[in-house]
């Protein structure tokens, strides 16, 4: 027994004559091309498809952490930039003020060097000072402009050594207040005596 398939099993006896004649040049091209190969293992189980990833990288990993570290790099080189140009530039002071002791603060003094306004609308304030005690623990001295003589508006904070300078900050208009103090301050204290003050701003 033949294994070539017979034409007229496969397209029956009631074809016209033209169709019957390209579907036998079909079939005897099918037959001499003979039966296709064997699919290979690896094709013959199904594969199955790729799920969907939540999240798309639009950079490779090494590109994405080389960047990173170069961000990184730029910032940490502006921040020391940005300090050792600062440090020696130095303190741009504007103008001085005078501060002398109170009876609360026999012998000390002061001297505000207010620097240049700057773009937010602060004055920074470097206060050398003289003859001040450093205050105990939970104890501190605090500095204030003041309005009518009253302490209205808070510059900062400090505990101070003798011969020591620190920096504080005015982020006020000046002209709406009349003088600084600076007064001695403690954790629950009701009272807040002044230990140095200016005559004027």
């Amino acid at each position: 027994m033949s294994d070539k398939p017979d034409f007229r099993e496969l397209v029956g006896e009631d074809l016209p004559r033209d169709q019957e004649e390209q579907l036998r040049r079909v079939h005897d091209l099918l037959v001499a091309a003979g039966p296709p190969p064997e699919l290979p293992p690896h094709l013959q189980e199904p594969v199955e498809p790729e799920k969907p990833r939540d999240n798309v990288s639009y950079l490779p990993r090494r590109r994405t952490g080389l960047l990173l570290g170069l961000a990184a790099a730029i910032a940490l080189f502006s921040l020391v930039a940005g300090y050792v140009v600062g440090a020696h530039r130095g303190f741009q002071t504007d103008f001085e003020v005078a501060m002398h002791g109170t009876a609360a603060g026999a012998g000390a003094s002061a001297t505000i060097h207010v620097g240049e306004l700057d773009s937010a609308g602060n004055w920074p304030l470097k206060v050398e000072v003289k003859g001040l005690k450093t205050l105990p623990k939970g104890a501190f001295y605090e500095m204030y402009l003041t309005r009518n003589g009253t302490p209205v508006a808070s510059c900062g904070t400090f505990r101070s050594a003798d011969d020591q300078s620190v920096r504080l900050n005015a982020p006020y208009i000046l002209r709406n207040y009349d003088g600084w103090v600076v007064t001695r301050e403690g954790r629950g204290a009701r009272i807040h005596p002044v230990v140095l003050r200016t005559n004027q701003i």
